[in-house]
């Protein structure tokens, strides 16, 4: 199980000639690795002098990473097991069986997508409200997150391409149209609060 793994032996999976671990296990490592960083920036806040009107919201914002760092990589695995089904369904040459085990991949990697906007959405509240000594590393949360979900919504498009349920298709295109737009204005919100402590990366480089 790829959650019980050191993360030297998974980038020398991931950096081997087999099909899985892929992109959607990289994908779900990766938000669970950003949710763990927004735990710490959380936990930093919490208690802390000046902060007491928004303990609420970040210790709800902690309770967020914690469940999707562990969902996460469990999602990691069940990525790697979709893939399996898909090859033994591809063999078979059985188009409800290639048709079925096309949809847990677009669902799987659907729910890694989810994982990491749940992240993103919770960034926003540490980087606003949590301990501003900290704040390049809710930023960095941010991004990870938005990578894990982006990533998500990739595997999905391009799965949908094997279907031929043209419903299916239809409903999940247009759940991610509405997540695209929500995610590039938390993004948006997450690089304002960067750029409000002048870690706005163009002009500290001058670029």
């Amino acid at each position: 199980m790829i959650k019980n793994e050191k993360i030297f032996d998974f980038s020398n999976e991931l950096d081997s000639k087999t099909p899985t671990p892929g992109g959607g296990a990289l994908a779900a490592v990766c938000g669970s690795l950003a949710a763990s960083l927004g735990g710490m920036v959380s936990r930093y806040s919490i208690n802390k002098k000046g902060l007491e009107d928004y303990e609420k919201i970040i210790e709800e914002a902690l309770e967020n990473f914690i469940v999707c760092k562990e969902r996460l990589l469990e999602l990691a695995d069940d990525d790697v097991n979709a893939y399996n089904k898909f090859r033994e369904a591809s063999k078979s040459k059985d188009p409800q069986k290639i048709e079925s085990a096309t949809k847990n991949s677009i669902e799987t990697a659907y729910k890694i997508a989810k994982c990491g906007y749940n992240i993103l959405n919770n960034t926003y509240v540490i980087a606003k409200y949590g301990n501003q000594n900290l704040l390049s590393d809710a930023i960095i949360t941010g991004y990870y997150a938005w990578a894990t979900m982006q990533s998500g919504l990739t595997l999905v498009k391009d799965n949908l391409n094997y279907l031929k349920d043209d419903e299916y298709k239809k409903t999940f295109l247009e759940n991610i149209k509405e997540f695209i737009i929500e995610t590039d204005n938390l993004i948006s919100k997450i690089r304002s609060l960067s750029d409000e402590k002048n870690h706005n990366y163009r002009r500290i480089f001058d670029v």
